[in-house]
Parts: C-alpha cells; structure tokens; sequence
C-alpha cells in the first residue's frame, strides 16, 4: 500500500497530538538515553519544559531512585533493560525527582523502540503519579496501627484473666467450662498475634526497622527452626529434611531474618496434608540459598502474583484447616527486600509449592 507525502504527515500530526495529550508523562529516548520526545503530562508532573529535556540525557534530572534511595539509573535503569532485552518492562513504583528537587513516586513501564527494519533506535518511558496513592497508603497504614494499638491492650488484659480462671484462681472450672473457655483463648491468642503482625508489618513498611548487619549462620538458624518447629510437622504425621551444601557467607539481622524462616517452613507445615517439607541450604552462583519446599495443597497460577499481598488467603488453603492472618508472608517479603535479598515462588496445585529465598554473600551486602 502506498503512502503519499500528505498522508504521512497527517499520520505524524496525528500521532503528535496524541502524544502530547496523554494523560500519563511519557518520553522517548534513543539509544544513548539522549530524550528526543517529551510530552505536556512529564512536565507537569515533573515541572520541566519540554525545551529543558530535549537533547539532556534522562538520567541527569529524572534520577529514578527505589524506596532506600539506590540510583537506578546506572545498573538497574528499565529504559536500559527494556532496550537490552528487547521487551517491555513494568518498573513498578519508584522515585522521580521534580525540578524543584522534591522526590515524586511514579509508576514506571518501559517498552524498546525499532525502525522499520528492526534495528534499535530507543525507548519509551511511560510513567504516572502515585503521590495521592501513597498519601491514602500512609493513611490507612496510621490508621491500621492505632487501632492495632489500641486493640493489643485489652487483649492483654483478657488473655491474663482468661488464665486465672482455666487455671482455677478464682473458683472450681467443670470440664465443659474449661472446654470452651480454651476455646475462648485460642482465638484471643489468635487475635493478639494478628495485632503483633500488623504492627510489624506497619514498621517494616514505613522503614522504621533499622537493619542491624552482623555476620549470619544459616545452617545454625535453619537448625534452630526446625527444632522450634518438628513436633508441629510430627503431630501432623510429616517428614522434616534438611540438607546442606557450600554456602557463601551472609550478613543480615538474625532476629530479622529468623522471622523469615520460621514464617516459611510453618507455611509449609500448614498447608502440607501428607508428605513433608524438605529444607536446603546452599548457593546459587555468588548468593547464599535457602528453598524450602513442601508437597502440600499448592497455589493456583492466577494467584501466584498475590502471595505477597497482605491478608492474602490461596483458595486452595481451606481444605488444610489451617488459620493464620495472612499477613506472615507480606512481612518475609519486606525483611527479604531490607537484605538486598529475592524471594522466588514456584508452585502447582495438588503437588506443592516451593519458596526460594536468595541473599548476597556478605561482600556484596549493602551495609546501612
């Protein structure tokens, strides 16, 4: 089909205006992330003209930045990998910075662009606002910590009283009573650990839980875990294995990062009916790893993305008659991300789940 001159400038205009009117910032790079584009939406949001960016390279006023603060722009730039992998990137929400220096979160994908006959010629960067989401975000986030506050006192008080009276401090219990005032306490107990979570949860969110590096001993903590946690897989008629290879030594906080396997290797007790939960330790190239690995119920693929989402319950969990509050693998997932970490998930229904957890050897751990 032939295309005359008039026609492919209309086209060009068309496509111009179009550009210009997103409602989301977008800019096009070439391959040397020199900006060649820039539209309308990127200047409001970032406050620079349109005669400011064309021609600067992105990287010396966008500056994207993760929630610790570490440059993306030299190693972990997604216009970079987008054009070296030759496939769009979804960033996620990161740090831009404005004209005025303050620092915007946005919501970042970037995608390669080719010529007509497939040769590289840039990216595109599309990226929107996420400054009223966080506010709603640290909003709910008070919110959800004032009533766990409030919430953890009366439930201390109730929990102490309840044992008095099981315990028969104030007068003869019948076995019925004892019955159901044990069920009683089961559920404070349940209710008290949902409000200790929660309040974890909200610090480690908000960065209020300072990580204190020291060298760590996985195989020691492993240990300690699984002695915590056998008679629970015992009782449930599962097999606990442990196996050990060569690992490269790892930096971390052990109080930290022993919530991480106790919150694993329960999980898998939970959710494992028959079968058992093997443990290794090892390495994968120059990062320490630790998969845990059970032949439990599973998780369906569509439901792979939410394990990290808080109060996130599998649908195939029911049929366990586990409980828990969900919120103990959002809280392994923001402690393996405070060490520099990776958390991978490979799962199948009816078959079992495995969890990998990877941690860089102490010499590349970054020390705050």
């Amino acid at each position: 089909m032939h295309v005359d001159d008039d026609g492919t400038r209309r086209v060009e205009r068309e496509l111009d205006r179009i550009f210009a009117s997103l409602g989301h910032g977008m800019y096009v790079v070439d391959t040397e992330r020199r900006i060649l584009l820039w539209n309308r939406a990127a200047e409001s949001i970032l406050g620079w003209s349109e005669e400011e960016a064309l021609g600067r390279s992105c990287r010396e006023f966008i500056g994207h930045t993760d929630d610790n603060g570490r440059q993306l722009c030299d190693e972990d730039c997604p216009l970079v990998a987008s054009m070296g992998e030759s496939h769009s990137i979804f960033a996620g929400t990161v740090w831009g910075q404005s004209r005025d220096g303050v620092k915007i979160p946005v919501n970042v994908s970037c995608a390669p662009l080719f010529d007509g006959d497939g040769k590289l010629v840039g990216a595109v960067e599309v990226f929107s606002d996420m400054t009223h989401e966080k506010e709603l975000e640290s909003f709910k986030n008070s919110m959800v910590s004032v009533v766990a506050h409030e919430l953890r006192t009366p439930l201390t008080s109730m929990k102490g009283y309840l044992e008095l009276v099981i315990d028969g401090e104030v007068g003869g219990v019948t076995g019925q009573q004892r019955e159901f005032l044990g069920i009683v306490e089961s559920n404070v107990v349940r209710l008290e650990e949902l409000v200790n979570d929660l309040l974890d949860l909200g610090r480690l969110e908000s960065g209020r839980v300072v990580v204190h590096w020291e060298p760590m001993d996985l195989e020691t903590m492993l240990g300690e875990t699984l002695d915590t946690l056998r008679p629970m897989a015992v009782e449930r008629g599962l097999r606990l294995d442990f196996e050990v290879s060569e690992t490269p030594p790892v930096q971390g906080d052990r109080q930290l990062f022993a919530r991480v396997l106790s919150n694993l290797v329960s999980n898998a007790v939970k959710y494992t009916v028959e079968g058992g939960i093997t443990i290794r330790l090892g390495r994968d190239g120059d990062r320490a790893s630790i998969e845990v690995e059970d032949t439990g119920v599973g998780i369906p693929e569509d439901e792979l993305g939410l394990v990290l989402e808080k109060f996130f319950r599998a649908s195939t969990a029911a049929g366990t008659g586990s409980t828990g509050s969900g919120l103990g693998l959002s809280i392994t997932g923001e402690i393996v991300e405070k060490h520099d970490g990776e958390l991978r998930l490979q799962s199948t229904v009816g078959k079992g789940s495995r969890f990998t957890v990877l941690l860089p050897s102490a010499k590349d751990a970054t020390i705050l």
